[in-house]
């Protein structure tokens, strides 16, 4: 909390309040700009759009409406655009922000330490007889006695195993190193052995937070070209890269970087087709423009283009884009009067590409003479967009599964997302069974137990719930790793058995709570490789130690009887 002043109302009159000073039922007002001071549950929206990235994992800014049951914003989120009322239903360290700052984490006895004293102990008895009977017969009682002394403390110092696992692990430790993995205790190599559970975070650990286009859609019957297709330079093709490297927010193009993700995803198609974006500015100049809202939809810009027409541009939700167009584009290059199976046809393949997690936008083009008052748009294309999926990720997850590691997603995305990636990774392989936040937060915590046991895709989580999961499976004997990357993980990660994040592109939070930090997601199996081998050299050790020590007993008591 800090004492940043918000507007709330009270008493039917508007007051400026310090942060610090709301109340548990307070109404406050929220407006573009704003980072979100507490819970809120929306009474009043407009325009909405909520950036709830560090809480979720959501890339795209999400649209709050009072009709829809998400009215829920979060401490911490910012507010891309529009405004609200929310009422105040949580506050500080009961938010959900709140939780993850002030996790903590209880240290239990390792059971390993309460067995080193009772082996110890029953070693040390079957030598006290063989002692007693070896001084009461020698000459020389005190030599014998320095001699016993030595076999005891050599039998406390074999048992040892806080001293054996130093060695083997601190061994582990070096070569995990040598690979530029940090852990912050070698006893990580222990517990990582017996994990049986890892759980993912999906965006930032199985994909890149960017997304890429995939796919174009034109003409009737829908004519696909792959976004990865050789030739855009000519007819339709060479249209769409225009209308891509032109219709976006990004004025300059040295700040790409900075762009929202579909205008990067837009610029970045462009790049890798060839199209030098300098010399497209240096041709064009934006002469119209009206940008995009959460209420509107779309976006539209206009460009007076060297030895050109005037090119005006369309983008977004693709059913407000369709309703704006009286053509669409062929794959001859013709326009041709939109009809009712072209609309029909735009619309099915827009919601199949909606269900199977994916992202879909469209784009329109009007060409026209500099007196001309309106555009005439005609469609062009339906643009499918994905997340980027991180290198090696579906690798890794495959080896997690051959190890006899149970994978499970845990994650903020929308569920048709989840379910996606859930199956173009394995980790699930049948018709896939998904439980959303929504849900969990009605059901009981045995019940949340009893059905991770069946489900392996978790949708829509705030980072309390992934706590949960993950507390209910270790109460049902499992030892669960988590790895993620954002301030949402920062609950999962301080819960887990072994909490694991990277050492670049992770928030303080995600480190800070991490015993693991990789350079890379295929550095975990590297990690697993060498735990299993380290803890089967401790073994081995250990069996070989027990041996020592019945051959010692054996010939304590051969030496007293022969």
């Amino acid at each position: 909390m800090n004492n940043t002043l918000i507007t709330v109302i009270r008493d039917g009159k508007p007051y400026h309040i310090y942060e610090n000073d709301l109340l548990l039922g307070d109404l406050v007002l929220i407006q573009t700009g704003d980072v979100i001071p507490a819970d809120l549950k929306l009474i009043e929206a407009r325009s909405v759009e909520i950036d709830e990235f560090e809480l979720t994992g959501e890339l795209l800014p999400v649209r709050k409406t009072i009709a829809e049951k998400d009215v829920f914003v979060y401490m911490g989120s910012r507010v891309i655009c529009g405004s609200a009322k929310g009422i105040v239903i949580a506050k500080g360290n009961e938010t959900e922000y709140g939780r993850i700052m002030a996790q903590s984490s209880v240290t239990e006895e390792s059971p390993w330490s309460r067995t080193i004293n009772r082996d110890q102990l029953v070693f040390l008895l079957l030598l006290i007889p063989a002692a007693w009977i070896s001084i009461f017969q020698s000459r020389n009682r005190l030599e014998t006695v320095l001699v016993f002394l030595l076999i005891g403390f050599f039998v406390i110092l074999i048992q040892n195993d806080q001293l054996f696992e130093f060695i083997s692990f601190n061994h582990g430790q070096i070569l995990i190193n040598r690979h530029n993995i940090l852990i912050r205790d070698f006893n990580v190599i222990r517990d990582m052995d017996d994990v049986d559970i890892i759980c993912f975070d999906k965006t930032g650990v199985l994909t890149t937070r960017n997304i890429e286009i995939t796919k174009f859609y034109f003409d009737l019957p829908l004519v696909e070209i792959a976004a990865r297709h050789p030739d855009f330079e000519n007819g339709i093709p060479a249209l769409i890269k225009t209308a891509c490297s032109l219709c976006t927010d990004v004025t300059y193009f040295e700040k790409i970087d900075f762009a929202n993700p579909i205008d990067h995803a837009l610029l970045s198609f462009v790049q890798k087709t060839g199209l030098n974006l300098e010399e497209v500015q240096q041709k064009s100049r934006r002469i119209y423009e009206i940008p995009f809202s959460s209420e509107n939809r779309y976006m539209c810009c206009g460009y007076e283009i060297e030895n050109q027409t005037n090119w005006y541009f369309m983008k977004g939700d693709p059913d407000i884009v369709l309703n704006k167009c009286t053509h669409y584009y062929s794959k001859n290059g013709k326009k041709n009067k939109l009809s009712f199976n072209f609309q029909s046809s735009i619309k099915t393949k827009t919601n199949l590409i909606s269900q199977n997690g994916d992202t879909v936008i469209a784009l329109a083009v009007a060409e026209m003479e500099s007196n001309l008052n309106q555009p005439a748009y005609s469609f062009l294309c339906l643009v499918q967009l994905e997340n980027v999926v991180q290198e090696g990720a579906k690798e890794v997850v495959h080896k997690v599964i051959e190890n006899g590691i149970r994978p499970l997603l845990l994650t903020g995305d929308k569920q048709q997302a989840a379910i996606k990636i859930s199956r173009d990774f394995g980790i699930v392989t049948e018709s896939p069974v998904a439980l959303n936040g929504n849900v969990i937060e009605k059901m009981a915590l045995d019940e949340v137990g009893r059905q991770s046991e069946y489900c392996s895709v978790f949708s829509s989580l705030m980072p309390s719930q992934k706590g949960i999961i993950i507390r209910q499976l270790q109460k049902r004997g499992h030892r669960v790793a988590m790895v993620g990357d954002g301030p949402n993980d920062g609950i999962a990660l301080r819960v887990a058995d072994v909490g694991i994040s990277f050492q670049t592109n992770s928030s303080p939070i995600a480190m800070q709570y991490s015993s693991v930090l990789l350079n890379r997601l295929s550095d975990l199996m590297v990690l697993v490789n060498i735990s299993t081998n380290t803890v089967k050299t401790t073994k081995k050790i250990k069996l070989l130690r027990s041996l020592v020590l019945l051959v010692l007993l054996f010939l304590v008591y051969f030496d007293i009887f022969q």
